[in-house]
């Protein structure tokens, strides 16, 4: 009983365990922005989101539904995101931004960090 149109996003896409959000934590850039922050690993290959939302975010039909949002911007611009592990927390003053705009702020803020990594070697 999946939902829609055939545009899922794939279960390789996501930070599942443990390990892997500390090892983001550990050894990842962070970035902190007006709408969310972001915790960066770079990796050789594939790219895969964790999406962390607290409690006092709302209630859970209000995190869920930024949880959904914030997988639909990376899954549609991850064509243009560099392979990396990457946790986002979204802040609440954004709660209401267009998908399309959360996408680009994501890819922006991603190249950034990236770009600064890669500077600083």
């Amino acid at each position: 009983m999946s939902g829609g149109g055939g545009s899922r996003f794939p279960a390789t896409m996501r930070l599942k365990h443990r390990k892997d959000f500390q090892a983001v934590y550990r050894d990842g850039a962070v970035w902190k922005g007006h709408c969310f922050s972001l915790h960066v690993l770079e990796k050789e290959e594939g790219k895969r989101i964790g999406i962390v939302i607290p409690r006092k975010w709302g209630t859970a039909v209000e995190r869920n539904r930024m949880k959904r949002r914030l997988r639909d911007a990376f899954r549609r611009n991850a064509h243009l995101l560099p392979n990396a592990d990457i946790i986002i927390k979204p802040q609440v003053e954004c709660r209401d931004e267009p998908a399309d705009r959360i996408g680009r702020m994501l890819v922006d803020a991603v190249t950034k960090i990236v770009q600064t990594e890669v500077a600083d070697e």
